[in-house]
């Protein structure tokens, strides 16, 4: 038994099923193999111990990212934080490579609001519909937060 409520079988279809999502987003945020592997055995953790009943997988999902989320950001305040290199293959989505750390530069420094459906979007591939669910705001509202986003990063890029 891995819990009162789970046993080992639920739980490894759980982290099959969930594990690599939460290293996707997590890796979006320390851009560090090692700290996004660390940010999914915490979020599984609290998987664990949580007393909250899911009335479907897509409610499980979005809380497991709302959590993922949460645990980055505590994760990014933290005073050890380091400097990074990325691995090419995570960064591919971007067409142009010769701008594809500067551009993840200024992504990092948006604020949360702005760097959370960023992320979410371009890097996890998650529908505007999924980051309004996950995030718990409108639709109307994380566009606009995706378009506002979008400004401050061509500004940022056109001032570098």
């Amino acid at each position: 038994m891995i819990s009162n409520k789970m046993t080992e079988d639920e739980f490894n279809k759980k982290y099959d099923l969930y594990a690599q999502m939460i290293f996707n987003i997590s890796y979006g945020y320390t851009h560090n193999k090692q700290d996004a592997e660390d940010i999914v055995q915490d979020v599984f953790l609290k998987y664990l111990n949580q007393d909250i009943f899911f009335a479907n997988s897509l409610e499980e999902k979005y809380w497991l990212i709302r959590i993922t989320i949460n645990e980055n950001i505590s994760q990014s305040r933290k005073a050890y934080k380091k400097k990074v290199v990325l691995d090419d293959d995570m960064v591919s989505t971007i067409p142009d490579s010769q701008k594809k750390d500067d551009l993840i530069a200024e992504v990092m420094k948006l604020p949360v609001d702005y760097k959370n459906v960023i992320i979410l979007y371009y890097y996890n591939n998650l529908s505007v519909k999924e980051i309004a669910e996950t995030l718990k705001k409108s639709e109307s509202a994380v566009k606009k937060k995706m378009e506002r986003a979008r400004k401050i990063l061509k500004k940022m890029m056109e001032d570098n």
